[in-house]
């Protein structure tokens, strides 16, 4: 007869308590192995009677005895993971470190990676020949502008005239196939480099204040001078002066005005058509205003007072303006970037030659830091009779891009009487629209004319 079900049932408990017992006593004695202080000797591992020990087979890892307890025990527990190192302000300093010397180094290498020579370097031929077709016009007071004059072919005093306003950087040298454009259509044109830009030599430095020695004048007065003169008037003796305003910047609008309009009269061209180019708009709107009798029209091709179209602002940072000026793809890169997609590499050299000479550079910075930013179209355009019964155009790039055409919208917000037409070149389209442009100033200045009642003479 078997055992009987409460039997069974009582032995199987009895096993399933025996063998809990048994694991928790194996789990307590490897927790406590592991207590022990760490010995450098290896704990040796009883065996039992009759069992042979293999020399071949190296003693059981504890750890490993360990793990395989406690997988007989309790249930496995992943290890913790280490939190994430919080980045620290130490990390970043090699970067900056590293940068900063690169930097310095290139800022010391670069004077010698092309020593300056005793003569200056040959001028390009498109840029020396256009230099031999213009002068650099004498004025009193200074500064001096670069003039180039295209007339047209038979002669005759009755064309029309038109004077061109480069913007920033563009220079008559961008000009140049517009004005002999001009000229085949019966157009007297001339352009004009601002002062500081293009060809036109660089303004004179402003002379430094004079300043009073206080130990010259106590060694021609004398100490006591001093007590006599506290006494007497009840002033300190030996005060600086306080020092005299500073002389607007030749570069500014308004002196950039005077200084064109000095140039028109030694031209003997007044009056004249106005082609006002990027940001000669300031300087030409000015002109205009304090010479109405002097302006017949007014052209706008990608004007604006505030937005040039050359990056100067690269060329104010010391090592990378350098580094532009020195690598001729760097700046043929940057202005067809920036002014015209389709300027060539002959032209663009032309353009850094001209950049490169004495001061030029700085001229243009400078230039473009006296940019008047308060400029406001509208209230020029209503600022006087004279200037509201100007004729106007306004020729702006539609393909450039969407931001710019939205400038356009607010130019013909402001100028809603002035005659707006869209142009298929860039920001320079004397440099890739040449033909377009030089077409649409002649037509609008014949319409100007015979809508006036007469030629000049």
């Amino acid at each position: 007869m078997g055992p009987t079900p409460t039997r069974a049932r009582w032995a199987i408990g009895s096993g399933v308590r025996n063998l809990s017992t048994r694991r928790y006593s194996l789990s307590q004695a490897t927790e406590q192995l592991f207590t022990l202080p760490t010995l450098h000797t290896p704990i040796p591992t009883p065996r039992r009677a009759g069992e042979q020990t293999n020399p071949a087979m190296p003693a059981a890892d504890p750890p490993a005895a360990a793990d395989a307890a406690a997988d007989e025990g309790a249930p496995a527990h992943a290890p913790t993971p280490r939190p994430p190192r919080p980045l620290a302000l130490a990390s970043a300093l090699p970067f900056w470190f590293y940068l900063a010397a690169a930097v310095s180094l290139v800022a010391l290498l670069l004077p010698r990676i092309s020593p300056a020579s005793s003569s200056p370097a040959p001028l390009p031929p498109l840029l020396r020949g256009h230099l031999a077709s213009g002068s650099v016009l004498k004025l009193d007071p200074a500064p001096g502008l670069f003039a180039v004059t295209s007339r047209p072919g038979g002669g005759g005093g009755t064309a029309h005239r038109v004077l061109i306003l480069p913007g920033l950087a563009a220079g008559s040298f961008s000009f140049r196939r517009v004005l002999s454009l001009l000229s085949s259509r019966g157009v007297l044109a001339a352009a004009l480099d601002l002062p500081g830009q293009g060809l036109s030599p660089a303004p004179p430095a402003a002379p430094a204040p004079a300043r009073t020695s206080v130990l010259r004048e106590i060694m021609d007065r004398g100490v006591f001078h001093a007590f006599e003169h506290l006494v007497q008037t009840g002033e300190v003796p030996y005060q600086e002066e306080p020092a005299a305003p500073p002389a607007p910047a030749p570069h500014a609008p308004a002196e950039a005005a005077e200084t064109v309009a000095r140039a028109v009269e030694a031209l003997g061209m007044a009056p004249v058509h106005l082609v006002l180019h990027d940001s000669a708009l300031a300087a030409g709107a000015a002109f205009a205003s304090a010479n109405p009798g002097a302006v017949r029209s007014v052209t706008l091709v990608d004007a604006t007072a505030s937005l040039p179209a050359f990056p100067a602002a690269v060329f104010d940072v010391p090592v990378l303006g350098r580094l532009v000026l020195r690598v001729p793809a760097l700046f043929r890169g940057l202005v067809r970037l920036c002014c015209a997609r389709g300027m060539g590499a002959e032209e663009a050299e032309a353009h850094r030659a001209a950049m490169r000479g004495e001061g030029r550079a700085q001229g243009v910075i400078e230039a473009w830091k006296a940019m008047n930013h308060s400029f406001q179209l509208e209230e020029w355009r209503g600022s006087s009779d004279e200037v509201r019964r100007l004729p106007m155009m306004v020729l702006w790039s539609g393909s450039w891009s969407d931001t710019w055409i939205d400038e356009g919208k607010k130019v013909v917000a402001a100028l809603p009487d002035a005659k707006f037409v869209y142009h298929s070149g860039g920001r320079w389209p004397q440099e890739d629209a040449s033909e377009e442009i030089s077409g649409l100033i002649a037509e609008f200045v014949t319409s100007s004319e015979e809508a006036s009642g007469g030629r000049i003479e």
